[in-house]
């Protein structure tokens, strides 16, 4: 389901919102009401939102990308994805590079903003031990997204109640998918994909931890990293006057082909 926020941009840049596991499209909300005045904005409602299906018939769910990509009308320049979603995004972009496609050819786009990416380098960097750890990330993923979407203050026992809600309509299926994207990705030829990247991190994210965005940063080909202070897991709707700058200023730099530094 594709969404149009708010009137269109009379020229500029057309960027297509993807929200992360058990979120929605309101999590762009503070964003859309600070967007750069430039820039057309589209939000789409993907399988792994909160109320979505209880599960899914098996597909690789970066072909969920591809599609939305493809029914934005007048295609899309930037491609703006959030936790989960991005390491589904990346792994098209990176799968498409291994098989060597350009993505601006392939998907029409020009550019990608990574936003609390996941991201580890080795195998090994996994262990046995923090499987349960994964669990509480998602939840607190979760408590943190209604913290934020809430119109009033709830109390804490009753948020913790909602998440665990949220995460029990996601069901055991999510769960795994969301292990086995991030399982992948110390495999993925990151290296390899050449369109330009901004990835944004929040300084406070218990959730994504800012290194691995670091990291990723530092291993893909054409890539620039924007480390926002004070900020946790969804820095488009805790900052989202400083988050709309950084992706402003990523706009301005896509007609050379390359991202711009680290914003001060």
């Amino acid at each position: 389901m594709l969404r149009q926020r708010g009137a269109p941009a009379e020229a500029g840049h057309r960027a297509l919102l993807l929200h992360g596991l058990g979120s929605s499209e309101s999590c762009w909300d503070a964003f859309a009401a600070h967007r750069p005045p430039d820039l057309d904005l589209w939000t789409a409602g993907l399988p792994w939102r909160s109320g979505g299906p209880f599960a899914i018939p098996e597909r690789d769910e970066s072909a969920w990308i591809t599609e939305a990509i493809a029914r934005v009308p007048g295609g899309v320049d930037v491609v703006v994805a959030h936790s989960y979603a991005t390491v589904l995004l990346l792994a098209l972009l990176a799968d498409a590079a291994a098989g060597g496609a350009d993505p601006r050819e392939e998907l029409g786009i020009r550019g990608a903003v990574l936003v609390s990416p996941f991201f580890r380098q080795r195998p090994e960097d996994f262990s046995w031990a923090e499987l349960p750890g994964f669990l509480d990330r998602l939840r607190l993923g979760a408590e943190d997204g209604i913290r934020l979407m809430a119109r009033k203050p709830l109390d804490r026992d009753l948020r913790t109640e909602m998440a665990e809600h949220a995460c029990a309509q996601l069901g055991p299926h999510w769960v795994v998918r969301y292990l086995h994207a991030y399982l992948r990705t110390p495999f993925l030829p990151v290296e390899l994909v050449g369109l330009p990247v901004h990835v944004v991190v929040g300084d406070r994210d218990p959730i994504a931890p800012p290194a691995e965005g670091e990291i990723l940063a530092a291993r893909l080909g054409n890539a620039s990293i924007d480390r926002i202070d004070d900020c946790g897991h969804t820095p488009m709707a805790e900052r989202p006057e400083r988050f709309s700058l950084t992706v402003r200023q990523f706009l301005t730099t896509l007609p050379a082909g390359h991202p711009p530094a680290a914003v001060n």
